[in-house]
């Protein structure tokens, strides 16, 4: 039997038990799923048009210093994703089916213990947490045309999944960079989907026949929560089921990508990214205090991820460094106006240790003039920024296990100056079953 491998899986050889010379390639060694292969079963189901990952995460982290109240809490998260390759099942060209499920539970370090007089800092120190229950996530085809230069994404959707992101965003806890940088969710109601929310949607993505650039457009339902465009509102969308078209109008992203030395296994790959998004559903008032609302809202970005050092040609062992800027047009919609981050993340710092990682970062947030006339109307203290610094080091203990030790200082929490910075500390257990 011949075994696909999936792009970015590890390939093991194992040696037969037999005297055969023959070699067993998988796509789930036991070096990266605890529970391996099923002796084959789930490469014989891959083959077959039907693959799935379930894995399970937890962040504990606690407030030993500063904040409000000192203490700790923990947040999970199981996902469950499956893939139906349809070309290999009812033979649709070039056609794949994920669907995606999440059950989070716990509660939140930022909302309880660091600044809970403020409903939480401004970037959650633990990006698991939000949207605690079970929910429906992707439920997402994709065909890709012209040599998987054209890739065509349609059906349930996560904006967050395509737009604002970097691979290296997830060596960290805090929530201003896992899963993408906080600004874009600050609307009310938001409309900018991230893990687990999804939306009605349809994205392609083009890359030139030189790969040097790659242009996305997508359209979103503006109405995820089923809002209606009333702020007040609870979300009627809890876990994701209710799949009606909302009515607060639609989000309309683009993104432009240039990429140097892609793919390069010996130069220095980089790529660096201008996006934005707009929205025409009504929102918030950002300086009201009666709850009046307001149409239209846009962000813009600028992201760039870099290698700056490998160790040797051919080697993944080396530096990269990312940095983000996101700024608002639409001030009275947009609580925070300007925001930037940058971080390095280093693959095998350590000689024994090929595939740890370990990531430094730091991140900031500036809050508009117009969130203080209402806060000034209100008796409360004016918001200017908020910033984190973050340190951590993921430890890969194989089998499909790693632990994350972290570290976060969190710079005037909730952006008052009302209270003292915090320290937070825990850590990340990350098992791929």
């Amino acid at each position: 039997m011949t075994h696909r491998l999936h792009p970015g899986l590890p390939l093991l050889a194992l040696p037969l038990a037999s005297a055969s010379p023959a070699v067993l390639a998988t796509d789930y060694p036991t070096s990266d799923y605890l529970t391996g292969s099923w002796g084959g079963a789930r490469d014989r189901w891959s083959d077959q048009g039907f693959s799935f990952n379930l894995s399970y995460t937890t962040e504990s982290m606690a407030n030993v210093s500063g904040g409000e109240v000192l203490g700790g809490t923990y947040a999970d998260n199981i996902g469950l994703d499956v893939i139906f390759d349809l070309q290999r099942l009812l033979g649709i060209p070039s056609t794949t089916l994920l669907v995606k499920g999440s059950k989070r539970d716990g509660l939140s370090v930022s909302e309880k213990f660091i600044a809970p007089s403020e409903g939480g800092n401004a970037f959650p120190v633990q990006e698991l947490y939000g949207g605690q229950n079970v929910k429906l996530a992707n439920v997402q085809f994709n065909t890709r045309l012209l040599d998987d230069r054209l890739d065509l994404a349609y059906g349930r959707l996560i904006a967050n999944d395509d737009f604002l992101r970097s691979d290296l965003y997830c060596q960290f806890l805090n929530n201003s960079f896992c899963g993408s940088p906080k600004p874009v969710f600050y609307q009310n109601p938001f409309t900018f989907s991230a893990y687990p929310v999804a939306a009605w949607g349809a994205r392609a993505r083009y890359d030139t026949e030189s790969r040097v650039w790659t242009v996305q457009l997508a359209i979103y339902d503006g109405d995820i929560e089923g809002k209606r465009g009333d702020p007040a509102s609870p979300s009627h969308n809890t876990h994701g089921t209710s799949w009606g078209w909302g009515n607060n109008g639609v989000t309309l992203a683009g993104e432009v990508h240039y990429h140097v030395n892609r793919d390069s296994k010996d130069a220095l790959p980089g790529t660096y990214k201008l996006g934005g998004y707009t929205m025409n559903g009504d929102f918030a008032e950002v300086s009201s205090t009666t709850g009046a609302t307001t149409s239209g809202s846009a962000m813009g970005w600028a992201l760039v991820d870099q290698m700056l050092y490998r160790e040797q040609a051919g080697a993944e062992r080396g530096l990269w460094g990312f940095g983000a800027l996101v700024f608002s047009f639409t001030n009275d919609t947009n609580p925070m106006t300007w925001y930037f981050n940058a971080g390095l993340v280093y693959q095998g710092l350590f000689a024994g240790r090929p595939d740890d990682k370990t990531g430094l970062a730091v991140t900031s947030g500036w809050f508009g003039d117009q969130v203080n006339v209402a806060r000034q109307a209100d008796g409360l203290a004016e918001k200017d920024y908020e910033a984190v610094i973050e340190l951590n080091h993921t430890f890969v203990l194989g089998h499909g296990i790693a632990i994350e030790p972290d570290l976060q200082y969190i710079i005037r929490p909730a952006a008052t100056g009302d209270i003292d910075n915090a320290l937070a500390i825990g850590a990340k257990l990350m098992v791929q079953f």
